[in-house]
């Protein structure tokens, strides 16, 4: 079983380093095969390219394959969105209490994940089944709260897996690890699950099988064979047309 976490680009080697150390062969010797996402918010960087050049593979042997890239939008804009369609992208909805907005940006087939952490109405999860809208549930927000506030925010998500689950939502869980104290190694993250009402499978599969949904969305988009869903180009004329890799091909 190949299992995902995603980590903020903040320290995100350290978190790798540690993620490592806990990665402990089973009984019979086999090491758990782990993908890593490194998010980072989203910024304009037109003004100075050079500054903010991507290195997020710089300086890790043999991982290259293993780490994927993703922007997180914590304001909506569909133009930004638009112009990164070669990585991840998901929305952080955090503190957005505006029902409008969300049903408005889960009207869009490009957005790959909707960060939760605010309960969310049946429009919204109608959307984002017609569009294949993952939804992602973090335990490091659960971590870094206490008290009372805690107990709501693990309730929020209750009812919003109960949603995921009657409207058929595509649905994982990962640390969003931003250092060392947010890591937590992947049994943590299926006991989380369980937390949240999730069965053993459900669990298991929103720490892998879920992933690979999100993975062959974004390779689809990426495909410039691939037209829609079931229709691919075998051969091309003397005139490729470029692909729209965004919305409805």
């Amino acid at each position: 079983m190949i299992t995902y976490d995603i980590f903020k680009k903040e320290n995100y080697l350290e978190n790798l380093k540690i993620a490592k150390e806990f990665d402990i062969p089973d009984r019979k010797g086999k090491k758990q095969e782990a993908r890593i996402i490194v998010v980072e918010k989203f910024e304009n960087k037109d003004k100075n390219k050079e500054k903010n050049k991507d290195k997020t593979n710089e300086g890790i042997e043999g991982n290259k394959e293993e780490i994927l890239k993703g922007l997180v939008f914590e304001k909506f804009s569909i133009e930004s969105i638009r112009k990164n369609p070669a990585q991840l992208i998901f929305c952080n909805i955090t503190n957005n209490k505006d029902s409008k907005i969300l049903n408005e940006l889960t009207k869009y087939n490009e957005i790959d994940v909707i960060i939760a952490n605010e309960i969310m109405d049946k429009v919204v999860f109608k959307n984002m089944n017609k569009n294949f809208i993952s939804i992602a549930f973090g335990f490091s927000e659960i971590l870094n709260c206490w008290g009372m506030q805690r107990v709501k925010k693990l309730a929020i998500m209750k009812k919003n897996f109960q949603m995921v689950k009657k409207y058929g939502i595509n649905y994982i869980v990962s640390t969003f690890a931003g250092n060392i104290f947010e890591y937590k190694p992947t049994e943590t993250l299926t006991a989380f699950g369980k937390i949240l009402g999730m069965s053993d499978e459900e669990s298991r599969n929103a720490v892998s099988k879920n992933y690979e949904n999100i993975m062959k969305k974004f390779n689809d988009r990426n495909d410039e064979n691939l037209l829609t869903d079931g229709l691919r180009v075998l051969k091309f004329g003397d005139v490729k047309k470029e692909k729209k890799k965004y919305g409805y091909y």
